[in-house]
């Protein structure tokens, strides 16, 4: 008898096998009477989860798919380094997958993984706005999960992330502790999780001080070029901002140029900061003050915590409550803030 598969109560009930598997393990986003449906139907087709199947393939594949929604000069270099020294050390191979920020792209790289029996998905996603339907195909994989970077809150895998709330509001703080009142930022595409929760923390930090909040002072810059132009706007208003939080390396490349051309004496007149992967403040003039988000240290924990996953044999989505991992980084004091007095 061909066993039951969580696809073929899908296909019974016409739902998507995200919807089953979810359901099976009690997620809280199934209204209990589809939840009952489903476990019913389940018990009566005599389903069973397969756990050796998921375990003999882990434990025979040495490949491990990296799904990343771009590969550019900034932070993802560093990521990717530090995954590939810890597989490496451990005897596994890694298959790189950029998205280029396209969805349809990102679920043929997960199919891509499907059809190479990878041990284990290392993913970020891509920019758009996403729904958990799309993502059944993780599941059906059986192979563990880990999330990096940009990712879906609410998915039952594990993540290594920036505290970016409060890293922003970090920055954002130290520029109002060195004497800056009127805080611009300098934002990457508004979609984007780790976009909102800066901006969260920039306005929060800026509110917390008893300061004006201006959304005159926020922008949104998709590219280093169209920082280096938001930049030159901000410098050109009649009464231009002391302090810019840029949230990027993307972002500050592009935007210091345009606040040094303005002839605003930097740190006196404007104060500088960002949140970057460490290398690049150091060769921009002058030297950019930083929060050091260490992208390789993002993908050697990444690259453990999936070396563990595998190591114990279990599916990043079985019923284990996925863990969280939040890395807060140093601040780094160049030549672009004030000194605290």
């Amino acid at each position: 008898m061909k066993r039951t598969t969580i696809k073929d109560i899908a296909q019974q009930l016409g739902i998507n096998p995200s919807t089953v598997s979810r359901a099976l393990k009690d997620h809280p986003d199934i209204g209990l009477a589809l939840r009952t449906e489903i476990k019913k139907l389940a018990h009566q087709l005599h389903y069973r989860p397969n756990h050796m199947a998921v375990y003999l393939r882990q434990r025979s594949s040495r490949l491990i798919g990296l799904i990343i929604p771009e590969v550019t000069m900034f932070f993802y270099p560093s990521v990717i380094k530090g995954i590939q020294n810890v597989l490496h050390d451990a005897g596994y191979n890694l298959i790189m997958l950029p998205s280029n920020e396209s969805l349809e792209r990102e679920i043929e790289n997960i199919q891509i993984c499907s059809e190479n029996d990878v041990a284990g998905i290392m993913l970020a996603f891509s920019r758009y706005r996403h729904t958990t339907e799309h993502l059944s195909a993780l599941e059906d994989i059986g192979a563990p999960v880990v999330m990096f970077d940009k990712i879906i809150e609410g998915l039952p895998y594990d993540a290594v992330v920036l505290e970016d709330f409060q890293s922003a509001y970090t920055a954002v703080k130290h520029l109002i502790d060195t004497g800056c009142t009127r805080i611009a930022g300098i934002f990457g595409n508004p979609d984007l999780r780790i976009t909102q929760l800066r901006l969260d923390g920039f306005r929060q930090a800026i509110t917390d001080a008893g300061l004006e909040y201006n959304e005159d002072y926020v922008c949104f810059s998709d590219s280093s070029y169209q920082a280096e132009k938001d930049a030159r706007t901000l410098m050109e208003k009649p009464i231009p901002p002391d302090g810019i939080f840029a949230m990027t390396d993307e972002i500050i490349i592009g935007s210091l140029p345009a606040i040094v051309r303005s002839g605003k004496k930097v740190p006196e007149e404007c104060a500088i900061i960002c949140i970057s992967d460490g290398f690049l403040p150091y060769c921009l003039y002058p030297k950019v003050t930083f929060l050091h988000h260490d992208g390789y240290q993002v993908g050697r924990l990444a690259a453990e915590k999936m070396l563990q996953l595998i190591e114990i044999g279990q599916n990043s989505s079985e019923d284990k409550k996925s863990e969280v991992l939040m890395l807060k980084p140093p601040l780094i004091e160049l030549d672009t803030t004030r000194k605290l007095v």
